[in-house]
């Protein structure tokens, strides 16, 4: 069983002597660098929402808890002025309808579902797409 192995590897190391080194063309580092180069740049992060809005929708918050600090509601209008429910008085034409609960809990969660199936879609498609 040895000897043959032993042919086998002397017929191996005569025909790696055999054949030639191969040789890099003139410009092999030249078309590395292109390839490297090529290869797309990751996106640096840039969040939806800048700093500058971030503060002034701080800004405008606070501010207006200020002013309704130092002004009360009591002061400033009476409850007649700001009441609509006399100028917008809408009467239903229809009778209303009535849904039992486990109607209102399965329109709710079949809502739920449709709301998560667009985020759903994009965290999908941004980590195995």
């Amino acid at each position: 069983m040895e000897e043959l192995f032993n042919k086998q590897d002397a017929v191996l190391k005569k025909l790696l002597k055999e054949i030639p080194l191969e040789k890099p063309s003139l410009d092999f580092s030249k078309k590395v660098m292109l390839t490297i180069e090529k290869q797309k740049v990751g996106k640096t992060y840039r969040p939806l929402i800048s700093k500058r809005v971030l503060l002034g929708i701080g800004a405008i918050f606070i501010l207006s808890l200020v002013w309704l600090y130092f002004n009360p509601s009591s002061s400033m209008y009476s409850e007649e002025a700001l009441s609509l429910s006399e100028k917008l008085n809408f009467k239903m034409p229809f009778n209303p309808i009535t849904l039992s609960k486990t109607a209102i809990y399965a329109i709710g969660f079949m809502a739920l579902f449709f709301l998560q199936i667009p985020f759903l879609k994009r965290i999908i498609e941004k980590n195995y797409l």
